[in-house]
């Protein structure tokens, strides 16, 4: 029998908390109810009628915005960071969904943090690669996209920009030189190793995003191919300052 090992000390589930990931939390959802177009349509009609949302597409793609940081960032980071997968299939993840915060909140939830540590890591990469990506957020874009008839593009944008964040600024400014190293082969795979089997990403999902940063005043920025509709909710209408709008 293999053996197992505790993921997770005191101080590491402090940062994935901050990242939005919870273990052990009570009160939740399983995942697969937001990966069902009905039941996600639903939900995004009751962000519209409490007033959080203008309308159903600004709420399609703020809370992909939302769905696809605590997919993306939590989970690569233990990874990457720690050499700690977490154990990400759809069957294993719930989420809590706070209404009554300013402004509202989601959080990724798991309740078993134990791993088989004796995987060779571009194996254990792979499957984790294959159950966050093919397995959850392929199957929630195709949801989103039935539900609100938003581009893909649009969506499969909203979660690259957390790949780009997680494995450009947030594990460079936090890493060793080791887990620096880990971050470009990381990001390497993600962009030209990994295959999406969903029709709503083609070969890639991260990818076509991927584009050459411009040198501004505020420094280099990639600006985004497409809008994620923020301006119809921020304060005065204000863009992000990389949307393609500002450039």
């Amino acid at each position: 029998m293999v053996a197992k090992q505790q993921v997770f000390n005191l101080k590491e589930k402090e940062k994935l908390e901050l990242l939005r990931l919870q273990v052990g939390a009570a009160s939740h959802m399983s995942i697969r109810q937001l990966l069902d177009a009905n039941e996600l349509k639903a939900l995004l009609e009751r962000l519209v009628t409490e007033g959080h949302f203008p309308s159903l597409v600004v709420a399609g793609s703020q809370f992909t915005k939302r769905y696809g940081f605590m997919a993306i960032a939590p989970i690569l980071y233990a990874f990457t960071m720690w050499n700690k997968p977490v154990d990400a299939g759809t069957d294993k993840l719930a989420y809590r969904l706070d209404l009554d915060a300013e402004p509202w909140m989601i959080n990724l939830v798991i309740d078993d943090e134990w791993i088989d540590p004796s995987k060779d890591r571009s194996l254990a990469r792979s499957e984790l690669a294959n159950k966050v990506i093919n397995e959850n957020l392929a199957p929630f874009v195709e949801a989103m996209v039935k539900a609100t008839k938003l581009s893909a593009a649009i969506l499969w944008e909203n979660v690259s920009i957390y790949l780009f964040w997680l494995y450009e600024t947030l594990i460079p400014s936090e890493g060793d030189k080791v887990q620096k190293r880990r971050a470009e082969e990381d990001l390497h795979y993600f962009l030209r190793e990994f295959n999406c089997t969903s029709f709503t990403c083609g070969a890639n999902p991260f990818l076509p995003y991927y584009t050459e940063k411009t040198e501004t005043t505020d420094g280099a920025i990639r600006f985004r191919r497409t809008c994620c509709l923020y301006d119809q909710v921020s304060v005065g209408g204000a863009c992000c300052k990389t949307c393609p709008k500002a450039r």
